[in-house]
């Protein structure tokens, strides 16, 4: 019987949501934006009953609906759940993807340096192409760690401080010579870089972390809340586009003699530099919500124990899933970031008879439109269980590698005036499946797949690696004087479909597994012992993972509840059996428990052992 104080066993594992969820669940949508930002603690524990084994039941495969509110401040509250902690993969496309647009503005402002390369080298003109692309590298593989020991609050804190120091560079930029603009804009960028990389894990893994805090119902839309989370990229890139277009037209002449003296050189630093201010504001908001009213997370405080980042264990048990989501990542953001880049050069192409600066960013304008769509449909279908995380990505790759060949085989036709029209198609359709899929699930992936104790390094890792990716791509596409535009699709063509295959064999699907499980799976190795538990079940794994290293032999789900029933006592919630109304005395000290090679369960904090929750019974 479950008389709204008991939580029968079967149903905190493995069935809907009970009374006493939805009573949690009913507080959080009465609480503030805060809250739903970042839960409490004493939110997350009393939730956590409901997190142990898988999140779907067999019989309730149903889809999660993306919008659904009572009321316009429900609404409001929704938006500022994920655009608040999103802010910082705002800034990053806001001042990244603002290579290639104001590449263009700057070749006009400095022609001598920038195009006739009479003041400046050309090499060093294609340094701040990639030395961002460094500078985040560093941050994603430092920062990440620094996560991982200091707590996702406090280390969101310092990667935002960067990137403001970083902004501030960018906009203050300036040299008596041309060279030394250069080499000052070169600074900013890697300062402003390198504190973008560390957004990169602490925005997947606080975003993940705060949708498991939230209760069972709110982690079946953890994907949601995390590629929401980073769907601001897109919002971020589209933004600073739509911003540059705006500062043209009103620093443009009114009286322009010709189309090439139309702008001085005063009137389009004040494009660049007016843009870049406007990019510090959400920086500023970012960096004081993040030191006065964020919260830590309540999953890191939860399980940190510095005994648990064991780099090693971590490479042994999870190598397979680190080269997934390392190599489907670094495959991509070698595509992506190689359009990003260069994509004035591919603008170039769909306007033959030559596009001025305005043109030139109305069709990049219209190119992150598309891509911002791809977004926002990711997030409404990545928790659909009859879609996932693994599909969407599989899809993406093989739509992309697909439209790529198509234009790289027929390149000739496509850039003729006849054929332009389907090369404008197929460039913007690429963009809405690269969102739609890869570049939206290796970051949410990378964030779900690894135990709390070391999820944003090894987020970090996989990022940093992809960034590799980028690059290559970036150093290629410079000083490769051979490869010309139908070579670029061919290779980012052919770099989506090894990023497909490697998708399809190594990388697991975690849609149905919750990070307390991980987490649970995670202790046992620490510890030791074998995990029988919905983490290695076969639905639950990878191609490799389940026909080469065999992780589903072990699983058995009678056996795993018997053990989950101990660790959900050493959680802190008492066990009652429902045949007597008698409490289940603790095997705590037994071979099974915490006496048994320093184990003490799949949430470890000894310090709650013992102390149950209030009217937190599980009814067996």
């Amino acid at each position: 019987m479950n008389d709204g104080k008991t939580i029968p066993l079967n149903s905190a594992m493995y069935g809907s949501v009970t009374s006493s969820e939805a009573a949690t669940t009913t507080t959080t949508q009465s609480a503030g934006v805060d809250t739903l930002i970042s839960p409490t603690s004493e939110q997350y524990e009393k939730n956590m009953h409901g997190l142990v084994g898988s999140l779907f039941d067999p019989s309730e495969e149903e889809d999660i609906p993306l919008l659904y509110f009572h009321s316009f401040y429900s609404c409001f509250k929704w938006l500022c759940s994920w655009m608040i902690p999103g802010l910082g993969m705002f800034s990053e496309a806001y001042f990244i993807f603002s290579i290639g647009n104001i590449k263009p503005i700057l070749g006009k402002q400095f022609p001598n340096c920038w195009t006739a390369h009479k003041t400046c080298g050309k090499t060093i003109t294609q340094i701040p192409d990639y030395i961002q692309i460094v500078g985040i590298i560093l941050g994603m593989c430092t920062l990440g760690y620094l996560g991982d020991k200091i707590g996702r609050k406090w280390g969101s804190v310092f990667t935002a401080s960067i990137m403001l120091v970083g902004a501030i560079l960018l906009t203050a930029t300036d040299a008596p010579t041309d060279r030394g603009f250069v080499i000052f804009y070169i600074i900013a960028q890697f300062t402003f870089g390198y504190g973008v990389g560390g957004e990169y894990p602490m925005a997947a893994g606080s975003a993940a972390e705060r949708a498991e805090a939230k209760g069972r119902a709110s982690a079946r839309k953890r994907g949601r809340e995390v590629v929401l989370t980073f769907s601001m990229q897109g919002l971020g890139n589209f933004t600073n586009t739509a911003v540059l277009c705006i500062l043209l037209a009103v620093f443009s002449s009114t009286k322009p003699n010709n189309i090439t003296h139309r702008y001085t050189a005063w009137r389009l630093g004040g494009v660049w530099r007016t843009a870049y201010g406007i990019g510090m504001i959400p920086i500023l908001y970012m960096l004081y919500y993040r030191i006065f009213r964020l919260r830590e997370s309540a999953v890191w405080k939860k399980r940190k124990t510095g005994e648990s980042r064991n780099m090693g264990l971590l490479f042994k048990h999870y190598w397979p899933r680190l080269l997934a989501t390392c190599g489907a990542w670094f495959l991509w953001d070698f595509s992506f970031y190689g359009n990003k880049v260069f994509q004035s050069t591919f603008i170039a192409v769909l306007s033959p008879s030559g596009a001025d600066l305005e043109e030139t960013l109305l069709w990049t304008l219209l190119n992150s439109g598309v891509a911002l769509i791809g977004y926002w449909l990711a997030a409404a279908v990545v928790d659909n269980p009859k879609i996932g995380r693994l599909r969407l990505q599989l899809l993406g790759f093989a739509a992309d590698a697909i439209l790529f060949y198509i234009a790289a085989a027929v390149y000739p036709s496509l850039t003729s005036k006849k054929g332009l029209p389907t090369f404008q198609f197929i460039y913007f359709f690429s963009s809405f499946w690269g969102q739609f899929g890869p570049n939206c699930t290796t970051f949410l992936l990378a964030g779900e797949l690894y135990p709390t104790e070391v999820r944003t390094t090894a987020h970090g890792i996989s990022a940093g690696v992809a960034k590799l990716g980028a690059l290559w791509a970036t150093i290629w596409f410079n000083y490769d004087p051979l490869l010309v535009s139908r070579n670029k699709f061919w290779a980012t063509a052919t770099f989506n479909v090894v990023g497909f295959i490697l998708t399809l064999m190594f990388l697991p699907d975690p849609l149905r597994i919750s990070l307390a499980e991980t987490d649970r799976r995670w202790r046992y190795i620490m510890a030791g012992r074998t995990y029988h538990g919905e983490a290695i079940n076969p639905k639950s794994l990878s191609i490799f993972e389940w026909a080469v290293l065999r992780l589903h032999k072990d699983y058995d789900r009678k056996l795993d509840a018997q053990e989950a029933l101990e660790d959900l006592r050493e959680l802190g919630l008492e066990v009652k059996d429902s045949r007597n109304g008698n409490y289940i005395a603790s095997n705590g000290d037994s071979a099974r428990g915490k006496g048994a090679n320093g184990f003490n369960n799949g949430f470890g904090n000894p310090a709650t052992m013992g102390q149950p929750l209030k009217d937190s019974v599980v009814n067996v």
